[in-house]
This record gives structure tokens, C-alpha cells and sequence, in this order.
């Protein structure tokens, strides 16, 4: 029992890793998640009578767009994933109609453009926090295999410092997600209500990102408690009171 509970901060920062680099990479292309996403911009009443997608999903370094079905959602298009991506609805719809249309003329409001504009530097910070909390993440992971060849199962200083870095960047993303999430819907829903244009949150990203938040908390707490036990046991062969080997000095006296 006592091996698998000193594991446990490991198995904890392992599946955090998975769920940070499923988080960053969802959407990246039709095939991987897209329907995982930050939110989605629904614009059927403008779409009915243009080239406009149905939809558009805002994912972390990139959207994915594509036709509402009777009971799914058809993906055609993801755009290519940069690091520091933020969502710009003008750009996507002068894409989908080859620029010869401004979204304008369309019936896109322009309101909802500016408040992705006026986030988008928030946006765009976010890619890199979690970015930073997958790959100290993934140093916790090498110092652990390279730690448990050398001393065993037992935690280091420096792999809680490094989980705790993680939850901490993380942390900050998932702030930075859920933030964007209700704040984007209620803006888009307020602005976009005359034109048809809604919007909605992706519980499956939020529910994945404070996730692997609460594991790298776990993991980072839990290693921190083992590393103070460790400290606070006496050395091998040294008595409660610290005067090493006495007690066997006076037996064999």
C-alpha cells in the first residue's frame, strides 16, 4: 500500500500531462477533438443565406468551422494552429467568402468583433501557459523515472517544485478559459441576438483543463507531504533522542 501511495504524485502529474496536451491540441485539425472546444459561435440565421459556416469552434491555438447536421456537427475546415492564437471572427468570414464580401454586409455584428479584439491579447497569453504547464509537467516526469532509478519511489524537492509550477500554469490557464468561455458567450448572445448570431461554452474543454488542474494540485500536494515525512524521520540507526547507535553500545556492554 505504501508503494502505491508513494506513486501516487506521479500517476496524478502523468495524467495531468495527457489532459494539458489534449486541452492544447484539440481542434488543431478535424480529426483531433474539434468538438472540444473553449466555445462555439453558432451563426445559422446569416449562414442560411451565404457562404458563412454554421459554426465556429474556438479551440486554444486555433477554430475549426463546418455545418450544423440534424444531430451532429460536420467539420469541413480547422485553421492552422499557432502558438499564439486568438479567435478574429472578421478574418474567419472574409476567408470563407474569399474576401470579396465584408462580414459587414453579411449581417455579422460588429460588435462581437470588437470584443474578441479586445481580448485578444488575453487570448493569445493563454496558448503559452499551457504550454509552460505541459512541459514542467513532463520535467516532473523525467526527474521522477531518473530519481526512482537512483533512490526509489520516494519524492524530491525538486519534482514538487516542478508539479507545483505546473498546477500553478495551468491554473492560470484554466482561469484564463473559463473567463473567456462566460464571458464570450454572454457578450456574443447579447450583441449577436438581433442578428441570430448565438453562442455557447464547451463544457467537455473546461471540465478536461480544471481537471488536470486538481491533479497537478493532488499530485504537488501529496508529494510535498512525503517529502516532509521523509525529513522528519531520523537517520538510519539513530535513537528518537539522536544519539546514534547507543542503545546498542550498552547492550553489548
Amino acid at each position: 500500500m505504501s508503494r502505491l501511495v508513494n506513486w501516487l504524485p506521479t500517476v496524478s502529474a502523468f495524467i495531468a500531462f495527457i489532459l494539458t496536451l489534449i486541452c492544447l491540441f484539440a481542434g488543431t485539425q478535424t480529426d483531433i477533438l474539434p468538438d472540444t472546444s473553449i466555445l462555439t459561435i453558432y451563426t445559422s440565421n446569416i449562414s442560411e443565406s451565404t457562404e458563412l459556416a454554421g459554426f465556429y469552434s474556438v479551440h486554444v491555438m486555433s477554430y475549426c468551422e463546418g455545418e450544423l447536421r440534424v444531430n451532429h456537427k460536420d467539420f469541413n475546415n480547422c485553421s492552422d494552429r499557432t502558438l499564439f492564437f486568438s479567435f478574429d471572427p472578421d478574418a474567419a468570414i472574409r476567408a470563407d467568402t474569399g474576401n470579396v464580401t465584408s462580414p459587414a454586409e453579411l449581417g455579422w455584428p460588429s460588435a462581437i468583433t470588437d470584443d474578441f479584439y479586445a481580448f485578444r491579447m488575453t487570448s493569445r497569453s493563454m496558448g503559452i501557459f499551457y504550454c509552460l504547464g505541459a512541459g514542467v509537467a513532463a520535467l516532473a516526469l523525467f526527474e521522477r523515472a531518473w530519481w526512482a532509478l537512483r533512490r526509489g519511489p520516494r519524492q524530491t524537492v525538486t519534482e514538487v517544485s516542478s508539479m507545483m509550477l505546473s498546477f500553478t500554469m495551468l491554473g492560470i490557464s484554466s482561469i484564463i478559459a473559463t473567463v473567456i468561455a462566460f464571458q464570450f458567450v454572454k457578450l456574443v448572445n447579447y450583441h449577436g441576438q438581433e442578428a441570430g448570431v448565438t453562442a455557447e461554452y464547451g463544457p467537455q474543454f473546461l471540465s478536461l483543463t480544471w481537471a488536470a488542474t486538481g491533479l497537478y494540485l493532488i499530485g504537488g500536494t501529496t508529494g510535498l507531504v512525503m517529502v516532509l515525512i521523509d525529513r522528519s524521520r531520523p537517520p538510519h540507526g539513530t535513537t528518537r533522542d539522536g544519539d546514534q547507535g547507543t542503545r546498542e553500545l550498552s547492550t553489548g556492554m
